[in-house]
């Protein structure tokens, strides 16, 4: 995800987001847990931890712009 000027992942810890890696086709909500330079943490619905690389995490507000 590209985040926005003057954001950093620490404006979304514990915060919902929505992971896809085919552009929205498929992809699941979840809360950014943790993150650095590799991965962001995911957490799903079922408190699973996923590891994503960060192009592939985005802010919910993006999803109103689609």
């Amino acid at each position: 995800m590209g985040l926005l000027e003057g954001e950093s992942w620490e404006d979304y810890l514990n915060k919902e987001c929505y992971v896809t890696e085919d552009n929205g086709t498929t992809g699941y909500r979840g809360i950014v847990r943790d993150y650095n330079e590799s991965f962001i943490l995911i957490e799903d619905k079922n408190d699973y931890k996923h590891e994503v690389k960060p192009e592939y995490v985005f802010g919910t507000w993006i999803l109103e712009d689609w």
